[in-house]
């Protein structure tokens, strides 16, 4: 009984903990040169080829595909690119609807990695995970992203509020990394 007391305020303080889109401008986690990270594991049995969710997944068509694939994603929605800059959105699970758990965008500029658009993989139907697993490269250095935001008493289908993050493309080359630069946040309609 103890351990339940335990866990339950754990999960409270993380719920009400404040989330990195809290801030108007996030503090940034990428970092120039920083490798593409590894899918947490294990590998989802349930998205490998012939698994229940599998037709929720693209092929790899691309380097940068490829390059996600390497470190253990699964790619989802679509493949994105404006210039130079492409978007790839990879997930290491499924949750048992096949909604994407452990997702992530990556950024590259001209093939290289340049960030992610969060600072930890994602669940959908959580606060902080990317809405409808959609970006928007509005040109080649500036991306936006909308972000869920639930708070406890939210049923899952409908968070109260969305938070929108725009990001730049900083720097060139082996020195460019993406950054937050702005986030908004706005009530959803009931």
């Amino acid at each position: 009984m103890k351990l339940f007391a335990v866990i339950a305020g754990l999960a409270l303080l993380a719920a009400a903990a404040p989330v990195w889109l809290d801030a108007q401008v996030p503090s940034n986690w990428n970092v120039a040169a920083s490798a593409l990270p590894a899918a947490p594991g294990p590998r989802d049995a349930e998205l490998a080829p012939g698994g229940r969710c599998s037709a929720a997944l693209r092929p790899p068509s691309t380097p940068e595909d490829r390059a996600a694939v390497r470190k253990g994603w699964f790619l989802i929605g679509p493949y994105e690119r404006y210039g130079a800059t492409s978007v790839v959105l990879g997930t290491a699970s499924a949750d048992g609807m096949c909604r994407p758990n452990a997702f992530q965008g990556f950024v590259f500029v001209d093939g290289s990695f340049v960030g992610t658009i969060a600072p930890h993989p994602m669940n959908a139907r959580t606060d902080a995970s990317l809405s409808g697993l959609g970006l928007t490269l509005v040109n080649a250095q500036d991306i936006t992203a909308s972000f869920a935001r639930y708070d406890a008493t939210d049923p899952l289908c409908c968070p109260h509020a969305t938070t929108t993050v725009e990001y730049k493309i900083d720097g060139t080359g082996s020195h460019a990394v993406l950054a937050p630069v702005s986030a908004t946040t706005s009530k959803n309609s009931p």
